[in-house]
């Protein structure tokens, strides 16, 4: 209970400066696998889906700075050379990046994600519970 009440409080503390600006990026392994995320059953937005590494921007925050911050708080790993590769303006502005360059091992933030899994881009469409948005960067942008 303990643990729970400090993730809860964590979680409201760094919130408090979040805006509606949303940063995901596409981190790709040499045989053009990604990496993804499956979002808690507790979820407010699309509960147990696969999702790219990203989140909220904080008041003053770049969507550039968001991705690299928010890959490192939910998978530990740094990211580099992000390139842009979409916006999606939908419900709230979401901008897509894409990069190869990245180090460290995975350690999954739990209290996010519930598990992390290498995708093969070419196999896409054999994923039904993934965010509809990545499905289609992936078949325009990765797949070709």
């Amino acid at each position: 209970m303990k643990q729970l009440l400090e993730n809860w409080n964590r979680f409201v503390i760094e919130n408090q400066e979040d805006i509606e600006r949303v940063s995901k990026v596409f981190i790709l392994d040499g045989d053009n696998n990604f990496l993804a995320l499956l979002r808690p059953k507790e979820s407010r937005f699309m509960p147990h889906h696969w999702d790219l590494p990203g989140g909220h921007l904080k008041k003053g925050e770049s969507h550039d700075a968001a991705a690299v911050r928010e890959v490192k708080e939910e998978t530990n790993l740094d990211v580099y050379d992000l390139q842009k590769i979409g916006e999606d303006n939908t419900r709230h502005p979401v901008v897509y990046y894409i990069t190869r360059n990245y180090s460290g091992d995975i350690m999954l933030d739990k209290t996010e994600n519930e598990q992390f899994k290498w995708l093969n881009a070419g196999e896409i469409d054999n994923y039904n519970k993934i965010v509809p948005k990545i499905r289609d960067l992936v078949k325009q942008e990765i797949v070709g």
